[in-house]
């Protein structure tokens, strides 16, 4: 990594998270010269966790659903040449659901007809709604063309429109029960991707959550594993990577030359570029010329996801459970009030083990872009609250845990230049942000573009590959 910076490179590929990795990657592989650029000292930054008294934290990513063999994820995965095993999250409950209110404790376990049956046991009175939302779920799964390319070839008609019935989850689920417990328990996972029930298209939803019903998956190892692999993958094709470069403009020079320029005042000129940056970001560096204003303000004005508090520790000695991945404190009323300070904790590594504890808080800038003062004793508050939970919640827990680090929303702000969890969010109604700009040879990528998650991340780069193959053919769109 940072070598010297070549007069040209056909690609050059603004930031470095999965969108962007994956983008490089399959640039160089139909033979490309391909150089990343990214403002961390490290790629991937997000994604590569950290470490703490020996101990080794994963942030970013934990589970996701179809990265089986014979799935859309892994089949992007062979696609790269990525040789990542990943193994099943564990089949009898993958997330443990404490359901405060009424004292039980729902595991959710792998597979549909399982899930159905286990569901129905804890709500029998809800036994109809549960079959029939199950259904709709897979249905629109199996009808979604972005998680199914792998099975089928699509028209790019097909392939690059996003659908939204209109329908939020709220909707749906007020459609399909009326208990409000399993309303909140099937709408928790809303923290994932950032967007409360009453706002998510249940479409994205589907796309986002539902895709574990069937199978949830771990990488093995970690992201560090996945990180890694992508590392290897790069070199092999021969991309460059420079860390340390905060990109600061991208100049069209003429037709076929573009020029992006660093905050160190060093340049790179490029045929093609890509920005995998959060969207405002893109525009404040990007050429006027874009985007119609119109489209500009639009993007401007877009919302951020919800933010995380995250509180890092490790267990002195391991819990009775050894399974358990994932566990949420679930409140009766919390569908109701969008899963507003929502708490989820994640267990993670080999003995000693990590744990994360998550709390689901407001990223307005003003709420984080604090002075120094208030903004370590709003950090300082915000922990106890976590842990007065846990002592309340979950007091076994509690004890074991030696608290090690925290993440704020201005923690993840130093890194990927936005306070919410996901970066913008995706809402009902919604028109997507287009991988296209009005400038041929200019593109963006990334979560914003397809959905949050990994799976999101790296299909955006899978579809806008296939746009760039139909731009380099003279189809190129008008954002």
């Amino acid at each position: 990594m940072n070598g010297e910076l070549k007069e040209k490179y056909d690609v050059a590929v603004i930031g470095s998270g999965i969108s962007g990795l994956t983008s490089a990657l399959l640039c160089a592989k139909k033979g490309k010269t391909v150089a990343v650029f990214e403002q961390s000292g490290i790629i991937a930054p997000l994604l590569s966790g950290f470490s703490r008294n020996g101990v080794h934290f994963d942030t970013g990513f934990h589970y996701s659903g179809v990265l089986g063999q014979d799935e859309v994820g892994g089949y992007m995965f062979r696609q790269l040449g990525l040789d990542i095993a990943v193994e099943p999250c564990d089949s009898d409950g993958y997330d443990e659901m404490h359901l405060l209110s009424s004292g039980r404790t729902f595991k959710m376990p792998s597979g549909r007809a399982r899930l159905e049956q286990k569901l129905t046991e804890f709500f029998p009175q809800e036994k109809e709604g549960i079959k029939k939302y199950l259904d709709l779920t897979q249905n629109i799964i199996n009808g979604v063309p972005f998680l199914n390319f792998h099975k089928k070839s699509f028209a790019d008609e097909e392939l690059f429109r996003f659908f939204d019935d209109k329908k939020t989850l709220s909707d749906v689920l007020n459609e399909h029960f009326k208990s409000e417990e399993l309303k909140s328990l099937f709408s928790f996972s809303s923290v994932l991707y950032g967007t409360p029930p009453s706002e998510i298209a249940f479409l994205l939803h589907c796309c986002c959550s539902g895709i574990m019903f069937d199978s949830a998956w771990k990488i093995k190892g970690g992201m560090k594993v996945f990180v890694e692999a992508l590392k290897k993958a790069l070199r092999d094709a021969g991309v460059e990577i420079f860390t340390n470069k905060k990109a600061q403009s991208i100049t069209v020079e003429n037709a076929d030359l573009k020029t992006v320029g660093f905050a160190d005042g060093s340049k790179a000129q490029c045929r093609i570029c890509i920005s995998s940056i959060h969207p405002k970001e893109f525009i404040k560096i990007a050429p006027q010329e874009s985007y119609r204003d119109k489209n500009s303000q639009r993007i401007m004005n877009m919302r951020e996801t919800e933010g995380f508090f995250a509180l890092y520790g490790i267990l002195k000695e391991p819990l009775q459970s050894e399974a358990i991945n994932n566990a949420a404190f679930v409140n009766f009323d919390d569908f109701k009030k969008d899963h507003k300070d929502f708490m989820y904790i994640n267990f993670s590594g080999s003995r000693p083990q990590a744990v994360c504890a998550v709390l689901s808080v407001d990223s307005d800038e003003k709420s984080w872009n604090l002075c120094e003062k208030d903004y370590q004793e709003k950090k300082k508050r915000v922990g106890e609250k976590i842990k007065a939970a846990l002592r309340l919640n979950w007091p076994e827990l509690a004890e074991k845990i030696i608290y090690a680090d925290s993440a704020t929303p201005r923690t993840f702000k130093k890194y990927v230049n936005y306070y919410g969890s996901y970066g913008i969010m995706h809402s009902v109604g919604q028109a997507n942000i287009l991988p296209l700009t009005k400038i041929p040879g200019l593109f963006v990528v990334g979560q914003a573009v397809v959905a949050p998650g990994l799976v999101g991340a790296m299909v955006s780069s899978f579809l806008l590959d296939k746009m760039m193959q139909r731009h380099e053919k003279g189809g190129q769109a008008v954002a």
